[in-house]
């Protein structure tokens, strides 16, 4: 990772967004890249997402976050809650795609807000904020229940906890869009009674390959009437007694 400098990022990142027909001005590459620059940095200091190399972080996590552009048209306007951001993805790179959209980025890890905060800041970018919390109590918040059009969520649990988290969030007729691997269409068998008692209804299903060759999957799951109060269940509950 050593002796790269933001203009390798760049091109990186032109690179990905190319292959995915997203066309950048030089100014969102520069921010991809400084984003990129930064992430490699808090490597060292934090595992702040589960790759190493910044080929796998153009390859794996950039080209993931954006790959959902390429099937929905998110519009500018919409509020977005991206579930479990981690290091920011996806909901960093899409924001720097689509500024136009209010972004929240929660994550019950200090470090890894902390991380999302300076970068927030280095970046300029507006119409993000960084939460440090869980979705547990913020799904029970006024400012936050039923308050979003679409939630993100990659790599953060098993889909039947996952809309548990998810749903509440929501607002009727707004839409989950959850990152999974192989292992997806049997989460997905798993979490049906999940979906249904939290409001929900899967919509579709998106299969693709990551550039090294990875299989990947989207799920839609639609909000069709509100979660019951009672959800999500007090913090720990859902990953321990996930509904069923």
């Amino acid at each position: 990772m050593r002796g790269m400098q933001v203009t390798d990022y760049m091109q990186m990142a032109e690179e990905v967004c190319l292959e995915l027909n997203i066309d950048l001005s030089s100014a969102q590459l520069r921010t991809m890249a400084v984003y990129i620059e930064r992430l490699v940095a808090g490597l060292n200091q934090a595992r702040l997402t589960g790759e190493s190399s910044v080929e796998d972080l153009f390859n794996k996590q950039i080209f993931d976050s954006l790959y959902l552009l390429k099937i929905l048209d998110i519009g500018t306007g919409r509020r977005i809650l991206d579930l479990g951001s981690g290091g920011g993805f996806p909901g960093i790179p899409l924001h720097i795609v689509l500024p136009g959209n209010d972004m929240v980025l929660l994550d019950s890890n200090k470090k890894k807000t902390t991380f999302l905060k300076n970068t927030v800041k280095a970046l300029a970018l507006q119409n993000i904020d960084i939460i440090n919390g869980r979705a547990e109590e913020y799904g029970h918040i006024k400012e936050h229940r039923a308050g979003y059009d679409f939630v993100v969520s990659k790599a953060v649990a098993e889909m039947n906890v996952l809309v548990e988290y998810a749903l509440p969030f929501l607002k009727t007729k707004g839409m989950a869009i959850l990152f999974k691997g192989p292992r997806g269409d049997q989460e997905l068998i798993d979490a049906k009674a999940a979906i249904k008692e939290c409001g929900g209804a899967f919509q579709e299903k998106y299969f693709y390959r990551l550039p090294g060759g990875e299989k990947r999957y989207l799920y839609l799951i639609i909000k069709k009437h509100a979660t019951p109060q009672k959800y999500p269940r007090r913090a720990g509950v859902p990953s321990k007694n996930p509904l069923k």
